[in-house]
């Protein structure tokens, strides 16, 4: 057998909001069943990753954009792999910056993730008064289960903070914050899937999802072109392009799609089990 290995981005992949359609089980289930090595690689901080998603079963988790890596698979307990975070003086520039700007933003741990003192009136104003739009009350579960795994008001100084997330506000735009810091760290633009919500992530220079597919790759002893990447966000472009083969998702981003080697189907029109049809992981 041809041994493949799939990186899946979760939010606009796998899931939405933390809902991973039934086509999405199917074929993450059978492509491990016919010997494949499947990997989750989110942005999202390894306690934000929902069990519910874990459960599925994986061969490892590739969290916090590449920050945090563990390997596991056919019962065996996870290891991790590799873990970085950001310097203290970057993290301490990046906290006055934002504070002195009142801007909103998260540190992501693998443990927790910390909220600076703006983050809940910024979801707030995202979302006055009652809804009916199904959209719309999936978004506010969604933001329900991110403020489950938050903390308030611990953001003076922390260790072994993976990423920064934040939010456009006052002014401040994905830009300015890249011309600031892009000369030390790694910078793509926000992908929590929640509407009106522009911002972006922060990470130590190096440390991104396209770094973190070759460490695993070469852990695993695979070959590049039996990789293959699928995601539909700024933050999946490494990943798609250090790949043997690239896809992004239907509802992808269109500067992703351009990078992509191939378009799959959205994620609510089964795209991810029909990108594993086609490439013979099913």
């Amino acid at each position: 057998m041809n041994q493949k290995i799939v990186f899946l981005d979760i939010d606009g992949t796998l899931a939405n909001h933390n809902y991973v359609p039934l086509s999405a089980r199917w074929a993450c289930r059978k492509a491990r069943q016919n010997g494949h090595l499947l990997y989750i690689c989110t942005g999202r901080s390894r306690v934000q990753i929902s069990r519910r998603i874990l459960k599925m079963g994986f061969d490892g988790v590739v969290s916090s954009g590449g920050a945090y890596i563990e390997t596991a698979g056919q019962g065996q307990a996870s290891q991790l792999l590799f873990h970085t975070s950001l310097e203290k003086k970057t993290l301490l520039r990046l906290r006055d910056y934002f504070n002195a700007r009142q801007t909103p933003y998260m540190l992501e741990l693998p443990s927790k993730v910390l909220a600076s003192p703006y983050l809940k009136s910024y979801f707030d104003r995202l979302y006055t008064g009652i809804s009916l739009n199904p959209r719309v009350c999936m978004e506010r579960l969604f933001i329900r289960f991110i403020f489950h795994h938050l903390a308030h008001g611990e953001t003076d100084f922390q260790e072994d903070v993976c990423k920064v997330v934040f939010m456009e506000f006052n002014g401040l735009t994905f830009e300015m914050v890249q011309q600031e810091f892009g000369g030390e760290c790694e910078l793509f633009r926000n992908s929590i899937p929640i509407q009106h919500m522009k911002g972006g992530e922060i990470s130590p220079r190096g440390v991104h999802k396209g770094a973190a597919l070759e460490k695993v790759i070469a852990y695993h002893g695979i070959p590049r072109e039996n990789a293959i990447a699928i995601g539909d966000s700024d933050n999946d472009r490494t990943m798609l392009e250090c790949a043997g083969v690239g896809i992004a998702m239907g509802n992808a981003d269109e500067a992703l799609k351009q990078i992509a080697d191939d378009v799959t189907d959205t994620s609510g029109k089964a795209g991810l089990a029909k990108a594993f049809k086609k490439y013979g992981l099913v």
